[in-house]
């Protein structure tokens, strides 16, 4: 992108002012181009979050369903006591940094009826950008603070495990290698599940905390609406930063390089927050394959 408005630097002195027609048309090429190469790069760096937020939603989904089927509704309960709090929370959090007004909070309210288990009602001034970009982070800040609790967990009861991840994501900062981080999440996880952990308490308890963060990370119906507000917001300012750094002459490839040494860590914990939840869903199909279908479960959760 960059040789390729220095060479319409060039062109156009050379037209000179009697081929002001000819110039302009050269000139609206090259920005037609910045911002089309601008907008793939844009698609480039949302898509992950973008198959981040629908695998999770899925293995939520499933697992949720699952335990709903098999064990009746109040079985969501048994992992909503610990998970709800961890996504209301979230938006709680995001909401104090964005400056949204909080109207009124629900950590853990299970309502049969509706199918909701808590809530955060807030409000924000309408035309102010920065809050507005700001419903985009507060609907979904679950995912984040989800994985966030996640990697918490890992520390707390593999310690030597989240060393290595640590330790993988650094090296993964410098190399700019996303399947390097989800190799070494995989290798991490690997080693978690290994023959003589699956008869100790510590991993039965961790994979029981996993399910009750995992299983209600995902934003809700309503966080996606919300989080819709703030997507034209947000785009809009990533568009035309990248933008700027394409006329200063910084090409895709450095870019892309650079925003995945920033983003390497996160990454590496939604990565991981992923093979987790990946993990416990599938023991729960498996723990609960020979129980009956109960005709009391919720069909929608």
């Amino acid at each position: 992108m960059g040789n390729f408005t220095s060479e319409i630097s060039q062109l156009l002195p050379i037209v000179g002012a009697g081929s002001w027609a000819l110039s302009s048309v050269i000139l609206a090429q090259g920005v037609i181009f910045l911002f089309v190469e601008s907008f793939k790069l844009f698609l480039i760096l949302l898509a992950p979050f973008v198959a981040f937020a629908i695998v999770i939603h899925w293995f939520e989904y499933l697992s949720q369903r699952r335990m709903s089927e098999r064990l009746g509704w109040k079985s969501v309960l048994w992992t909503g006591w610990l998970g709800t709090p961890v996504h209301e929370l979230s938006h709680v959090f995001m909401c104090r940094i964005f400056g949204h007004r909080i109207d009124d909070v629900a950590l853990f309210e299970p309502d049969r009826d509706s199918g909701r288990l808590g809530y955060v009602r807030h409000s924000f001034e309408a035309g102010n950008w920065f809050q507005e970009m700001g419903n985009l982070f507060i609907g979904i800040a679950p995912l984040m603070g989800g994985s966030a609790v996640l990697a918490i967990l890992l520390w707390l009861f593999y310690p030597d495990a989240a060393v290595n991840a640590a330790e993988s994501t650094r090296a993964t900062s410098s190399d700019s290698s996303l399947l390097q981080v989800w190799d070494s999440v995989v290798a991490v996880v690997t080693g978690i599940v290994a023959i003589s952990n699956l008869t100790t308490l510590r991993f039965w308890t961790f994979v029981y905390l996993v399910l009750c963060v995992g299983s209600h990370m995902a934003p809700s119906r309503c966080d996606y609406q919300g989080a819709s507000r703030g997507v034209i917001w947000a785009g809009g300012i990533l568009l035309i930063g990248v933008f700027l750094l394409a006329c200063a002459g910084v090409n895709g490839q450095q870019m892309i390089s650079g925003m995945i040494g920033i983003m390497g860590p996160l990454f590496a914990v939604l990565g991981l927050a992923i093979l987790l939840c990946g993990l416990t869903t599938t023991l729960v199909f498996s723990l609960t394959a020979f129980l009956p279908i109960r005709i009391d479960r919720e069909d929608d959760l």
